[in-house]
C-alpha cells in the first residue's frame, strides 16, 4: 500500500521554523489543528477568523480521512495517466498552400488605397 505524505509542519515537523519533514497519513490521527491551519494560511498569505480556522481544520481533516480511504484501494494494475480522458494530441501538419492574391484580399475591403487596407487612425 502506498502512503501519501504531506509537509504540513505544525507539531509533526522537525522543530520551530525551517523545513519540516513530510508526515505519513497512516501515522496521523487525521486531525488538523487550528495551529496547522494558521501555518498553512500564513504560507498562503490568507487570514481567517477563529470560526473559519475551526471549520477549515474540520474540513481538511475530513479530506485527509477520505484520502486515507483512497490509499486502501489496490491500484497496482492501474496504468499511470496524465489525464482522466484518453486524448490524443492532434496537430495539423504545416504545409504551404496557394496564397490569396492581393486583388482578391482587397476586393471586399471597405476602404483601400489600391495596394493596402485603409483603416481609421487610432493613435493620436
Amino acid at each position: 500500500m502506498r502512503v501519501l505524505t504531506l509537509g504540513l509542519g505544525g507539531n509533526h515537523g522537525t522543530g520551530s521554523g525551517g523545513y519540516r519533514t513530510p508526515v505519513s497519513l497512516n501515522a496521523w490521527l487525521m486531525a488538523i489543528s487550528r495551529e496547522e491551519v494558521r501555518h498553512i494560511a500564513k504560507l498562503a498569505r490568507l487570514e481567517f477568523t477563529e470560526a473559519e480556522e475551526e471549520t477549515l481544520a474540520e474540513d481538511m481533516s475530513r479530506i485527509l480521512d477520505y484520502m486515507d480511504m483512497l490509499n486502501e484501494l489496490d491500484t497496482s494494475e492501474v496504468e499511470p495517466m496524465t489525464h482522466v480522458l484518453d486524448l490524443a494530441h492532434v496537430v495539423r501538419t504545416d504545409s504551404v498552400e496557394k496564397r490569396i492574391s492581393q486583388e482578391d484580399a482587397l476586393k471586399n475591403a471597405p476602404d483601400t488605397d489600391g495596394e493596402y487596407f485603409r483603416v481609421p487612425k487610432v493613435i493620436g
